[in-house]
């Protein structure tokens, strides 16, 4: 099962939740199995619009992977560690504006709403999925 994401707007409550249970499993060994179905391209935006985005994975305490419309995919390395974001999978966002930004705070927190740890987003590099048959340059 993938990690699903439920996004508010400010004016609905300021929240980005992301939830549920990664398929892949827990450690660096599983981040790298996932991440190498991808390469990076080189290109990277500093904000996406909520309205575009999909899906939010949390694969560890220092990765997202952001899904946007069109299948479009970004990696996120956070600024710093966000202590129990890869265990728990959850975190809330504020803001009063409808995009997801480099520098934006979010807090990771538990089923019952307590705060874990928090750290900001990085840029949000684009990936392209690797064709099956294809490996991804060392």
């Amino acid at each position: 099962m993938r990690r699903k994401s439920v996004f508010v707007t400010a004016t609905f409550a300021g929240a980005i939740l992301a939830t549920g249970a990664l398929a892949f499993g827990s450690g660096k060994d599983k981040v790298q199995e996932l991440l190498s179905k991808y390469e990076k391209t080189g290109e990277s935006q500093s904000c996406l619009m909520l309205s575009t985005v999909r899906d939010t994975d949390a694969l560890d305490d220092y990765t997202l992977l952001v899904e946007a419309s069109g299948g479009v995919v970004y990696l996120n390395e956070l600024n710093g560690r966000c202590s129990g974001l890869g265990r728990e999978g959850r975190y809330v966002r504020r803001s009063t504006t409808s995009q997801m930004c480099k520098g934006d705070i979010i807090r990771v927190i538990n089923s019952f709403g307590t705060t874990l740890g928090s750290c900001s987003l990085g840029a949000f590099e684009k990936l392209s999925e690797i064709a099956e048959g294809e490996t991804q340059p060392e």
